[in-house]
């Protein structure tokens, strides 16, 4: 763990709070299950967060913005690929689609996370 939290230690706490959901949206296309990628990742997510100076709400915040805004498009996602074949929506089609949209959804949550980091959302 300190090994993992060394190199974040000098970084600003919104800018790992960023990567962290870039790290759990890259690890949705492995583990497309949230609970899954919750077991998975979380005993490794709350401790760095607390080296790190993060609360761990705003970690569980990061997991929920990583996992649940590519579940609609990860080729990985059993629901996504069935309603996508029920509509007879090429993913290529999809992706080309949603991937404008996806980018904005992340703006907006990082805008979110940095409102959270700022107030140092957590318990009271």
């Amino acid at each position: 763990m300190h090994g993992l939290a060394e190199p974040l230690a000098g970084l600003p706490v919104l800018i790992s709070t960023l990567a962290m959901t870039l790290v759990h949206s890259i690890i949705n296309i492995f583990i497309p299950s949230g609970s899954g990628q919750a077991m998975a990742t979380m005993p490794i997510m709350i401790p760095l967060s607390d080296l790190i100076g993060m609360t761990r709400q705003t970690a569980i915040l990061a997991f929920q913005v990583g996992d649940g805004l590519t579940n609609l498009v990860v080729p990985t996602s059993g629901g996504t690929l069935a309603m996508l074949a029920i509509a007879r929506v090429p993913y290529d089609c999809w992706v080309r689609f949603f991937f404008p949209l996806l980018l904005k959804a992340f703006l907006l949550s990082w805008g979110v996370l940095a409102f959270a980091v700022a107030i140092g959302w957590g318990p009271a």
